[in-house]
């Protein structure tokens, strides 16, 4: 194994049926460990180049509401910042993903303890398609949520992770998202594709721009369940 690849996850919307959002989406993208670092640098670059008045940029956190509302998402510098972190990604040798709940497709009435692991379970299948092709052992990283929640999800992706047998940590590993620069991103990203679950149509072009970062090519390959590998699912 030449080295590793980690996933870095938040999510956005909310299954249960009082919560305003009618998708549920958890989304991120993954990098080589060894540019982490340089990621963050980046990612800190770009919040001081384009947010200049709002101070040091470790000290504040890229919030997806401020960024994709309808209103925010006119201003150019928005649309501007966003792209810049796509192509960061991108230039890293980067996958972004997202797997993605249609509320209205439900069969039954679920909750976050329902949709999580399989959203989870959904994103490794296809993130061990581009760990095996590079040779790396892949790592999830997530935003927390709750010790209840994060122990299920972390629980439900060991188990389909020894089963199988894949080269990914049988665990999820949790961050702040205030003191981690990726999973900022990972906020936006699962904005943006739950906005656009939802109908939004602003989002073509950055859409595309999400498509297209990938850092294995349409080649056939498949999961372990047999499916085409798509890092952009859509569960149901």
């Amino acid at each position: 194994m030449s080295g590793t690849r980690i996933l870095f996850l938040d999510d956005s919307g909310k299954p249960d049926a009082q919560h305003v959002s009618t998708a549920v989406v958890i989304a991120g993208f993954s990098i080589p460990s060894d540019q982490v670092t340089l990621a963050s640098r980046r990612i800190l670059g770009a919040k001081a180049k384009y947010f200049r008045g709002r101070g040091r940029p470790v000290d504040w956190e890229v919030k997806a509401g401020d960024i994709i509302k309808p209103n925010p998402w006119k201003r150019r510098k928005n649309r501007d910042f966003t792209d810049e972190l796509i192509r960061i990604v991108g230039g890293l040798n980067g996958t972004i993903y997202s797997v993605t709940l249609d509320k209205a497709a439900m069969k039954h009435q679920m909750g976050l303890h329902q949709t999580m692991p399989l959203q989870m379970q959904a994103l490794v299948e296809h993130f061990s398609v581009e760990c095996q092709h590079h040779g790396e052992t892949g790592m999830i990283i997530s935003d927390w949520c709750s010790h209840q929640a994060d122990q299920h999800a972390s629980r439900c992706v060991a188990s389909f992770v020894v089963s199988r047998r894949l080269k990914i940590h049988p665990c999820v590993y949790y961050a702040s998202s205030h003191a981690t620069q990726a999973i900022q991103v990972a906020d936006l990203i699962a904005g943006i594709r739950r906005r656009t679950a939802e109908g939004d149509t602003s989002f073509v072009t950055t859409n595309m721009a999400i498509a297209a970062t990938r850092s294995v090519g349409p080649i056939g390959l498949r999961t372990c369940r047999k499916r085409t590998y798509n890092p952009l699912i859509q569960l149901f």
